[in-house]
């Protein structure tokens, strides 16, 4: 259905609610002069409310109605609250002057009813014409979000029950007179009109502060909670979207606005940024039709916001800043922790800038590890990739190396069987090497460190032109295991 539809169907349906509220507010009256009884002129007084309350609602549907303009850029929506909001101003009178009213009869102890089933009879007729427009507004309340006729629908509910309460009040004091009852027991139903008075005005009260509540809410943007959560649940199940946060809802009459941030994987490209973003304005959309949303992206990976990895934030914050990074070193120890990685830049870019990206990135980094003292080291892009391995380190060097290797692993008794031998050369290093070799599995980590800087001194001092010696441990009863297996 088309804006314009559902206008006029909500302005037909206030208009419908302003006609009955203006003959039962004249009916009433006159039945309740006649009749002289306070629960039909409490009810007339409250069909007047309903009158004037009818006539804001019709004029909050057709101010709503119209489109949004340079001063309401989210457009007129909130004029429904605030006719809800003046609508339990006027209960609220109401309430006053009843308990008023009924308080003072009964310390009198006087009941001027008149006893009449015109009383019944109005009642009766009030009863049947607020169940029927009861039903109407509900209906395109619900169907059209409006709170202007959802509180005219509430409104009337509560006439219902009053007027209910009050038929039976009017109805006790004609079978009282009707009957000729005793005294005693006719004074106790002659003030059946006036106890029904004052439980009209709690139920009026009572539903008043629900409505206010309710209308005060919306005025200061307070989503609901269920909303927010379903939101939340829909935009999670959409693939490639790692976090969602920051989510608002607000409405403006029918409306619904809503803006949050997804987290995406760092990296991605913008196209499948945006992609993401209309599937998340989708999956809203499935929650909320209609609803008019706003989605932010940003780089986020998965539980990166709760990890405390220095590692991770590393690579994460790099990311964001566009830059690569290895050879990340993390030193524990003293008063603060020490960070001491490489920064890849393009080789062209001036050294100015460059340090600016870097300073930048530092800054992000120092933010997420609070107290960590960082030394960074640039250069061009590509660099740590160069391995010149073989071709770039002579044979008669490497089989040098290899055969000290061998050697002086077997002079160390708490390791032997080197294997997986490697040799390279890194541009700003040298010449590195690796190797792994059995080590007894009894041995504690520090004894086993042990063995290895032994192992790395005797290298240096054989072979004194390495520059990086890596060597990878593994214990015998693994090693064995492993040779087991191939067998």
């Amino acid at each position: 259905m088309t804006v314009p539809d559902a206008t006029t169907e909500k302005h037909r349906a206030a208009l419908a609610s302003l006609v009955a509220a203006f003959a039962l507010t004249a009916l009433k009256l006159a039945v309740g002069l006649h009749t002289n009884s306070l629960g039909i002129l409490s009810e007339a007084l409250h069909s007047g409310l309903d009158l004037l309350a009818a006539g804001m609602t019709l004029m909050a549907v057709r101010i709503s109605a119209l489109p949004p303009d340079s001063c309401h850029p989210y457009g007129h929506g909130k004029i429904e609250n605030l006719s809800a909001l003046g609508e339990t101003l006027l209960l609220f009178l109401t309430c006053i002057w009843v308990v008023y009213e009924g308080v003072q009869r009964l310390m009198e102890g006087a009941s001027p009813v008149t006893p009449s089933l015109w009383g019944v009879g109005v009642m009766a007729i009030s009863v049947a014409v607020d169940v029927n427009r009861v039903r109407i507004l509900r209906r395109v309340a619900r169907q059209y979000k409006s709170q202007a006729l959802e509180a005219d629908a509430l409104h009337f509910s509560t006439d219902i029950l009053s007027s209910a309460v009050v038929l039976v009040g009017v109805l006790a004091v004609w079978l009282a007179s009707a009957l000729q009852l005793p005294d005693p027991l006719y004074r106790v139903l002659a003030q059946a009109d006036t106890v029904a008075a004052l439980l009209v005005a709690l139920i009026i009260f009572r539903a008043s502060l629900s409505m206010a509540c309710a209308a005060v809410n919306a005025l200061m943007d307070s989503g609901s909670a269920k909303e927010q959560k379903d939101v939340v649940a829909a935009v999670k199940q959409v693939p490639g979207i790692t976090a969602v946060r920051r989510v608002r809802l607000r409405s403006s009459g029918p409306q619904s606005f809503v803006e949050l941030t997804v987290g995406v994987a760092p990296g991605i490209r913008v196209s499948d940024g945006h992609r993401l973003a209309h599937e998340a304005e989708q999956a809203v959309a499935a929650v909320l039709p209609g609803s008019d949303v706003s989605v932010h992206v940003e780089p986020l990976s998965n539980g990166s916001q709760q990890s405390d990895n220095p590692f991770v934030l590393v690579q994460l914050i790099a990311s964001e800043h566009g830059l690569a990074t290895h050879n990340v070193h993390v030193l524990r120890g003293g008063e603060c922790d020490h960070i001491e990685l490489h920064v890849e830049l393009p080789g062209l870019l001036p050294f100015a800038k460059g340090y600016e990206r870097v300073q930048a990135f530092e800054q992000d980094l120092r933010r997420a590890l609070p107290g960590v003292e960082i030394v960074s080291h640039m250069e061009p892009e590509g660099a740590a990739s160069v391995l010149c391995a073989g071709a770039a380190v002579s044979v008669p060097f490497s089989g040098l190396a290899w055969e000290q290797v061998q050697s002086i692993v077997d002079g160390e008794p708490l390791a032997d069987n080197p294997h997986k031998f490697s040799i390279y050369e890194l541009p700003e290093q040298g010449v590195c090497i690796s190797f792994h070799c059995n080590i007894d599995g009894t041995l504690s980590v520090q004894e086993a460190h042990t063995v290895c800087l032994r192992l790395e001194k005797q290298l240096r001092a054989a072979v004194p032109f390495l520059a990086r010696i890596i060597v990878h441990m593994e214990p015998r009863q693994a090693a064995a295991g492993k040779e087991e297996a191939v067998r």
